[in-house]
């Protein structure tokens, strides 16, 4: 609970209030389901509708949204982003770590722990494992063998951390991932196709932030690699070898096959695909359920399956919605030229 007044988030921000600075905001809240003491955001055009809708005590809104209004309002240059800088300042989205070591978790001799550290029931943590200073390890998260952990990381409950991944520091890792992981190395035979051995491992670098049910892959052999800052969605899956850039963003159910390289600054949107042993240049944005089947240099935005310039499949999108339209005038001129060889016809037998 906190209890602030209006003017004093304008100065956190550097805001202009228009209406009355001295009202008082105690909680947070969508402009849908805001109530009187709290504060909102307004970020897009779309949604200014509900300006005059909103119970919200106060707006934060983008300067170049425009719009008349009686409603008490806080402007910014990017709502979005002093939206997210309140929230830290406020501390809402601090998750309470109480250092400790539950009696309940279960942990090896030759294991090194932090100062600091915060080790929850049923954590298992086994032989050879080093956890960094201030990490919080949840409920039910497995380390294997050898698993090497930075300072000050987060891993949710039920996380399986398998044997010899290294974690950096300044991670968070939701519940469910799976890293480490054999590789899906088989190759076909006459009967049951024969495994690969999978024997590399998998490091994830500083600041990284792995979502829900992702699973990363160990290598073959050497490594699989999440390089510092990049940002993993619910539900993605990167192969074995796959070397991931800094501060790349893979949204939700998007996959990665075998030795496939990324570049610095990739975004991968919802359900894109990236094949095997490819590289992908420097700051490429790959759209929704693309499926990326060759090189592609830095700089570029591809859509489509197989993946190409994202203007250029948009025509070609375009030309397919009017297919039925062409089609239809093809037949038309097809009557039209019948017509005329039968008249060419009829006038040179006369």
């Amino acid at each position: 609970m906190f209890n602030v007044t209006v003017s004093d988030i304008a100065k956190w921000i550097d805001g202009t209030v228009s209406g009355d600075p001295n009202k008082v905001i105690t909680g947070i809240a969508s402009l849908k389901e805001a109530s009187n003491g709290d504060l909102s955001l307004l970020s897009r055009k779309r949604y200014l509708p509900l300006l005059e809708q909103t119970q919200a005590s106060a707006i934060l809104i983008d300067a170049t949204l425009v719009y008349p209004t009686d409603k008490t309002i806080i402007r910014v240059p990017d709502a979005s982003k002093a939206f997210d800088r309140i929230i830290e300042l406020l501390k809402l989205d601090a998750f309470p770590i109480i250092p400790g070591i539950s009696k309940k978790a279960s942990i090896a001799k030759k294991v090194k722990l932090g100062t600091g550290v915060c080790i929850q029931p049923f954590v298992v943590i086994e032989e050879g494992a080093v956890v960094g200073d201030h990490t919080c390890i949840q409920a039910g998260t497995y380390v294997g063998p050898n698993v090497v952990i930075g300072s000050n990381t987060l891993i949710y409950p039920n996380v399986s951390l398998l044997k010899k991944v290294m974690i950096g520091s300044n991670v968070i890792i939701h519940s469910g991932a799976v890293i480490g992981s054999d590789g899906f190395g088989f190759e076909p035979g006459k009967d049951i196709p024969r495994k690969s051995p999978q024997v590399g491992t998998v490091i994830i670098e500083d600041h990284v932030e792995i979502g829900a049910n992702v699973t990363i892959d160990r290598a073959r052999f050497d490594k699989t690699v999440i390089r510092k800052g990049t940002k993993i969605d619910n539900l993605v899956h990167i192969a074995h070898n796959v070397d991931v850039g800094e501060s790349c963003l893979l949204l939700a159910q998007s996959g990665i096959a075998g030795s496939a390289t990324l570049g610095k600054g990739v975004i991968m949107a919802g359900q894109a695909g990236i094949a095997g042993h490819i590289k992908i240049g420097d700051r490429v944005t790959i759209a929704a359920k693309s499926g990326v089947t060759k090189d592609t240099p830095s700089q570029r935005v591809i859509a489509g399956f197989p993946a190409q310039d994202h203007m250029k499949f948009k025509r070609a999108h375009a030309s397919l919605d009017r297919m039925p339209l062409l089609f239809k005038k093809i037949i038309e001129l097809e009557k039209k030229v019948n017509s005329l060889q039968q008249q060419i016809h009829s006038a040179s037998t006369c």
